[in-house]
């Protein structure tokens, strides 16, 4: 007992791997700028798939396409996917709900429950050889990208694609938001954050889906309609 808390505290903290740690079907992610994360899943000898923003010149631009698959692409070797001093860390999963709030910044953990390795290498190389959606900042970003290799689960809501932790941090300022001061809004932004990635997190939400990836683009097809 006392090891296992011992262990969560730790990975509070930071979820630092060893590249010789690394496991086949792992989601890892590196921090950019120290500011955000950006996410992979390990296919082992030393490589992983990754959805990147073409234009990305080390910051994250708004607006951007991308495919992850290219002819004669190969995965991004470990050493040099743009990790910041080559330090790499293994996203959490089935994390409890108090440490998912525990954990202030997004893109580090989840509730939601892994597949197999072989499901998530399956899902991964899948759609680097056949070809991916376009990058999107909010609703499509290599954090999807890795949750979805990982989970199977895509939401069937047309309005809230995003299943992202990070993206769920934000909390865009609403209009009846606009009668409060600065400083009400400045004291009431992380709580009201911290409570969105919460409730939004991809192992609580209702509205996802296991969708097998070679039906993805199929159910995405058919999702548009609606």
């Amino acid at each position: 007992m006392y090891v296992s808390n011992l262990t969560i505290q730790m990975d509070l903290f930071s979820q630092k791997v060893k590249r010789s740690d690394l496991e086949k079907g792992d989601h890892v992610y590196t921090w950019r700028k120290s500011i955000y994360t950006h996410h992979g899943i390990f296919i082992g000898e030393g490589k992983l798939i990754h959805l990147v923003n073409p234009k990305a010149d080390g910051i994250l631009h708004f607006s951007a396409t991308s495919r992850i698959s290219s002819s004669g692409r190969t995965p991004c070797p470990t050493s040099n996917c743009g990790s910041e001093k080559g330090k790499l860390y293994r996203f959490k999963y089935e994390a409890s709900r108090e440490f998912l709030v525990a954990k202030l910044r997004g893109g580090t953990c989840t509730t939601a429950r892994s597949d197999r390795p072989e499901e998530v290498i399956h899902r991964a190389t899948y759609l680097y050889e056949n070809g991916y959606l376009e990058y999107d900042l909010m609703n499509n970003n290599c954090e999807d990208f890795a949750l979805y290799c990982k989970t199977g689960l895509w939401s069937n809501d047309i309005g809230y694609q995003g299943r992202s932790s990070q993206a769920n941090m934000v909390h865009p300022t609403k209009k009846e938001d606009r009668t409060e001061n600065r400083m009400q809004r400045f004291a009431t932004a992380i709580p009201r954050s911290c409570s969105k990635r919460e409730n939004k997190d991809l192992g609580v939400r209702e509205d996802v889906v296991k969708v097998p990836v070679e039906e993805l683009s199929s159910f995405l097809f058919a999702l548009s309609f609606t």
